[in-house]
């Protein structure tokens, strides 16, 4: 339907789906942001009040509040001074229910304070507890209890230094608020990020209920150095901490949420990192030992888990807790091709069991992410992908224990989603499965790459573990050629011995008259390198490209050997 905004739900990894909630035209182009807590997910995204899937009804976040305290000032004289807040706790056999919305603050000099309420609704509320702040602060202590739910007033004549042994109220029943844009687990607490009207704020819900946040209990993760930043998402759990993401810098919370006096224990710290992310969506954990190329060309392994991200600077790099480091550099044309005005569609997925990472992002010209990126980290090695989904994950089922999910990244196709790593097409369109080489140069007597002559290039051999329906093509190109330059030439290798015959040509046929097939072969093929017309390909170097035909199979390089003559004299490359 037009101007729709839609969450639907799935039992079978997006095959069918149920309809669930529609924010409306207002959050259309906004991206959500989920995290589970228990047996609930909440959902925000920037517009709506977060919402709450438990596993059989949507809502809104939020329990159904205590009644509210109205006070006013009594005439008789008392201890207390300075502005005060009351919440009402209803109670229900010794269980504590959601807290009230606070009463209107109060400024009080030497009297006691009067208290009243509305009775509770719920029948079985069995009596109230009523918490105040101090005359400075903005903690609720626990200031007295009040048996049964007709009991509706109260007279407070406590002193702060009384009232600040107390308990501290973890209740405090009020929703998270409307319009976050992000939502991330913590310390067994909810944390709530940035809304229009605070783009830099984070809260922090009552431990162990996601859903009561006190409007007080924010951070705020900005300072003079990044005026006009924006909170881009949040990584919980890192090296024990809440990693903090904004467009121009990293940030990292530490402590429990204890609150000692009226000070909560949270202590944010701006890291080191030169530039923060485009979104948490293109941050991931990559494990200790991982491979990466740094700026020299040197092999680096990190010694400790890092996170990895993208920059608004057009870059891909780690974040170890306290510094970064740029690890793109084999793709960067490729990342700086990012398309700023469309950064916030950015995101990454992790594919565990082949130790990778790969980005996809918005190009330049693009309005929806069509350009990806992966990072090998086992071995170090960088390479693009034909990758143009909107977003995917990584999640097991009950047959794999990882598995990759993404939805369709073209509006005009519509909201598609495909299980990865299975089948030969994509929309119906066969995939045709690609290796490319690097720049091959061939070597001296001693081993080294004989980068500075130029050479007649005149055959490679090439062997192949295939099954019996794949044909490859193999293509060369000239050394300094793009990934998806046209080739030089090329030529097609089909299995050998893919149906079995008898000595005089004949098919072998099977006891109830099927085919044989060949399961697997290897398959040795020789490439001239030459063109159209005949002339073998110079160049100081050359590059090898091969592809499948698309069919159901699976093929790889076993072998690979090129044939070159070192052009003498004039044939000299001259720098």
């Amino acid at each position: 339907a037009a101007d729709e905004w839609e969450v639907w739900t799935s039992t079978d990894d997006g095959a069918t789906g149920t309809f669930r909630y529609d924010a409306g035209a207002a959050s259309i182009n906004k991206i959500p942001d989920f995290a589970q807590f228990g047996d609930s997910v909440f959902i925000t995204n920037g517009v709506v009040v977060p919402r709450e899937w438990n596993g059989t009804t949507m809502a809104a976040a939020g329990r159904t509040q205590s009644p509210t305290i109205t006070s006013t000032l009594s005439a008789s004289l008392g201890p207390q001074a300075g502005v005060y807040k009351y919440k009402l706790v209803s109670m229900i056999a010794g269980a504590r229910q959601a807290g009230s919305v606070a009463s209107t603050a109060l400024s009080v000099q030497g009297f006691q304070v009067s208290l009243s309420w509305t009775a509770d609704a719920d029948v079985t509320v069995t009596g109230y507890e009523i918490y105040r702040t101090s005359g400075t602060g903005e903690v609720y202590y626990f200031l007295d209890y009040l048996d049964g739910r007709a009991t509706v007033s109260y007279t407070d004549n406590t002193d702060d230094d009384t009232l600040i042994e107390n308990r501290v109220l973890e209740e405090h029943g009020d929703a998270p608020p409307t319009g976050a844009y992000f939502v991330e687990p913590h310390k067994q607490r909810l944390w709530w990020g940035r809304t229009d009207t605070n783009p830099t704020r984070a809260y922090w819900s009552d431990a162990g209920l996601p859903e009561d946040v006190l409007a007080t209990n924010f951070l705020d993760f900005s300072d003079s150095t990044t005026v006009g930043d924006i909170l881009t998402g949040m990584t919980g759990d890192f090296e024990g901490r809440l990693v903090v993401w904004t467009e121009k810098a990293v940030w990292a919370v530490s402590g429990t949420g204890n609150i000692i006096g009226d000070i909560t224990d949270w202590t944010r710290t701006k890291s080191n990192a030169q530039i923060g992310t485009v979104s948490h969506r293109s941050v991931a954990r990559i494990p200790a030992g991982s491979v990466y190329i740094d700026a020299e060309g040197r092999k680096q392994v990190t010694a400790v888990v890092t996170l990895a991200y993208l920059t608004p600077l057009g870059d891909i790099r780690i974040f170890d807790g306290e510094n970064d480091r740029v690890v793109s550099h084999p793709e960067k044309e490729t990342v700086d091709d990012l398309n700023y005005a469309q950064r916030a569609k950015s995101f990454c997925v992790t594919d565990i069991p082949r130790s990778e990472v790969t980005w996809i992002f918005t190009g330049v010209d693009a309005a929806e992410p069509d350009t990806a990126v992966t990072w090998n980290y086992r071995w170090g090695v960088w390479y693009e992908r034909d990758w143009n989904f909107a977003h995917a994950i990584e999640m097991d089922s009950s047959t794999s224990s990882s598995q990759l999910i993404a939805g369709e990244g073209a509006i005009a196709t519509g909201g598609y989603i495909y299980l990865l790593w299975s089948g030969n097409s994509n929309d119906g369109t066969s995939i045709d499965a690609k290796w490319m080489s690097k720049t091959l140069y061939g070597v001296d007597d001693q081993g080294l790459p004989l980068v500075d002559l130029d050479k007649r290039w005149r055959w490679v051999d090439m062997t192949f573990l295939t099954e019996a329906t794949t044909t490859l093509t193999i293509e060369w190109l000239s050394g300094d050629a793009a990934d998806n330059a046209g080739a030089v030439g090329s030529t097609t290798v089909s299995p050998l011995g893919a149906t079995l015959l008898s000595n005089d040509g004949d098919t072998v046929l099977s006891n109830d008259g099927d085919t044989i097939l060949a399961g697997s072969a290897s398959t040795t093929a020789t490439a001239i390198l030459t063109d159209s017309s005949g002339k073998h390909l110079v160049h100081t170097g050359m590059r090898l490209r091969v592809g499948d035909n698309a069919s159901n199979g699976s093929w790889a390089i076993e072998a690979m050997k090129p044939a070159y003559q070192v052009l003498p004299g004039l044939g000299r490359h001259m720098p």
